[in-house]
């Protein structure tokens, strides 16, 4: 078993260095800490702290994909990527296909 570039030749899974890992932990916290004070301190107007707020947790998601479950374009990376996707797809049917049942049921019970 040999490794080459942090990637495990046999099964294809990404290992990560202690620095790519105290990057994204430093950066998760430091995003983390910026939203935290942004909202305690009430800094910004509602609307304002909302997209402020949206922007942080996607930035906050790329960290958390790219630094910890290592999913990139690699070839390495990509069947990792693939599956991400599957189960983004997956859970987002779900959610909204019962929000849409919901709405339904309810639409239907009022009138």
């Amino acid at each position: 078993m040999s490794h080459h570039a942090g990637v495990d030749a046999q099964s294809g899974s990404a290992e990560g260095s202690v620095k790519s890992y105290v990057i994204g932990f430093v950066l998760s916290i430091i995003i983390t800490i910026a939203a935290f004070i942004l909202v305690g301190k009430q800094l910004l107007s509602n609307e304002a702290l909302f997209v402020v707020i949206s922007i942080l947790a996607v930035v906050q998601l790329y960290i958390q994909l790219v630094f910890f479950l290592h999913l990139n374009t690699s070839s390495e990376g990509r069947w990792n990527l693939m599956a991400f996707i599957f189960s983004l797809i997956v859970v987002l049917i779900l959610v909204f296909g019962s929000i849409w049942i919901m709405y339904n049921l309810n639409y239907n019970m009022v009138h």
